[in-house]
């Protein structure tokens, strides 16, 4: 078999497994970025394996992507596989070399005769693969982009990481992005369940009419006609979209859950023949698509770290004549949860409760110091410790509003904000004012004008009434107010 050839990082990859092997490891679980070629691995993993007469079962997250895996592994140099579905025509029983889906291996599990599994996003952590794992000592080795789901450690016992997003972009192996914020959803009250944005009330808040329009205009503004993915809430706002564009003569193509595969394919050509500009998708496109993607445009607000990074991962791979990807953010999701090149993990989650806790406090206090800035010029997003803007060159004036000492906010005397600030704070005065009716608590209009003039040092006057999400900023001024309160209640109480 002629396969293509190894990279640095994959040969260095291919030698951390025989290494784990080695060492009697023999669950490891492959760590890097979307785009870093884990099919190229896989394909030398699998003819290794082939070559020494052993058999080989590849584990595709769903259904619907064994067809485009196979290809893509017989596109390496592999010979044509069984595709293990009972009324698929490629499907051979006596194959060493079997692609199953996890809804199959569900079915099928006491059934299949493999020397070895190969977990393609093994992030997603099906339970049949749990099962497997402490029901046989058949080796593993798990493939992601995303290793950050809670109990992994439980599943694999050795993490490889050999390399990082900074270090394939630095080497020419994916494209840097150009990342820019614009008009997001008020996601004040909106409910959380089971750690995500609940998917009904988000979809509600990012169809507002004015949001969608200002997502088509600053994508005609900044997205430079350049073929684009969109990511949507739901099928609602991927179909609103949808419709915005096409009323700007736009193409575009709804590729969600229930596409059937042929109209999927289709618009898949059709977006690479560049008949269709806009690929809009409710999750589909965040695992599992490799298109020539110039432009990303992220409409879904999220709380997840994998679910962030699978998605802005699909702009990042190479092509011809590509410098590099612009991502317009109309979610929030970078100022939120920061660069994707930030977001890494050093060891796999075993599920252990405390752990798990103590591990999370100092990734959000790490994760808290490069959370991106956007310019006040072109809502370019900076690193936090860039003061002048690498896209514009414009250099905000320093302005020293608060400083921290022993726990509590002071203000530093003589100091003056700017026009801007005053509209940000007395925004997110409002915001605060709002979630907090919204808990149920009555805060006044003179709450937060008296609130204002006791950080500002005026009253607020001639300032739009907008709210917006509260800074760290403005809630540490408020419990530093409501601390000073209650301390002046209690030496009041104590005096008499």
């Amino acid at each position: 078999m002629k396969l293509y050839p190894l990279r640095p990082h994959q040969v260095e990859t291919m030698r951390l497994l025989r290494e784990s092997f080695a060492n009697n490891l023999k669950r490891p679980l492959v760590y890097l970025p979307t785009g870093a070629g884990k099919t190229v691995i896989a394909a030398h993993i699998i003819a290794g394996a082939l070559d020494k007469g052993r058999r080989v079962t590849f584990v595709a997250p769903r259904i619907n992507l064994c067809d485009q895996t196979a290809r893509s592994l017989m596109a390496q140099g592999l010979p044509k596989p069984s595709i293990m579905q009972a009324d698929h025509s490629w499907f051979n029983a006596g194959s060493r070399f079997q692609i199953a889906s996890t809804q199959t291996l569900t079915r099928r599990r006491n059934s299949i005769k493999t020397d070895l599994y190969i977990i393609d996003e093994a992030h997603l952590s099906f339970k049949v693969i749990s099962d497997i794992a402490e029901e046989t000592d058949t080796p593993m080795i798990a493939l992601t982009a995303t290793p950050f789901t809670v109990g992994l450690g439980k599943i694999y016992n050795n993490l490889i990481k050999p390399t990082s997003l900074r270090g394939l972009i630095d080497n020419g192996f994916l494209t840097d992005i150009t990342c820019y914020s614009h008009s997001k959803p008020d996601l004040i009250g909106v409910r959380t369940n089971q750690g995500e944005y609940d998917n009904k009330q988000l979809g509600e808040r990012c169809s507002d009419a004015k949001l969608v329009g200002d997502i088509v205009s600053t994508w005609l503004k900044l997205g430079e006609n350049r073929q684009t993915i969109c990511f949507a809430v739901n099928v609602a706002h991927a179909n609103f979209l949808e419709s915005e564009f096409n009323k700007v003569g736009i193409s575009c193509a709804v590729v969600v859950g229930s596409t059937p595969k042929e109209d999927r394919d289709e618009y898949f050509n059709s977006f690479t023949r560049k008949n269709i500009k806009i690929l809009i998708s409710v999750f589909v496109l965040c695992e599992g698509y490799d298109g020539d993607v110039r432009c990303l445009i992220d409409a879904a607000p999220t709380k997840s770290e994998a679910r962030h990074t699978q998605k802005i991962g699909r702009s990042c791979r190479i092509a011809d004549g590509k410098v590099d990807a612009i991502v317009l953010d109309h979610s929030g999701n970078m100022q939120r949860l920061g660069f994707t090149e930030d977001i890494e993990v050093e060891e796999l989650d075993d599920g252990d409760k405390k752990e798990s806790a103590e591990r999370q406090e100092k990734k959000a206090k790490e994760k808290k110091e490069k959370l991106p800035k956007e310019c006040q010029k072109c809502k370019h997003l900076k690193r936090a410790n860039e003061h002048e803007c690498p896209k514009c060159g414009f250099t905000p004036k320093f302005i020293e509003n608060v400083e921290i000492e022993e726990g509590e906010l002071v203000k530093i005397k003589g100091n003056k904000y700017s026009k801007d600030d005053k509209q940000r704070i007395f925004a997110e005065l409002k915001g605060y004012q709002r979630e907090r009716m919204l808990a149920g608590k009555n805060l006044t209009d003179g709450w937060v004008a008296n609130t204002y003039k006791d950080m500002v040092g005026v009253w607020p006057k001639g300032l739009r009434d907008t709210p917006s999400q509260p800074s760290e900023q403005v809630r540490g001024f408020i419990k530093h107010k409501a601390i000073a309160w209650a301390r002046s209640k209690n030496k009041m109480k104590n005096n008499f």
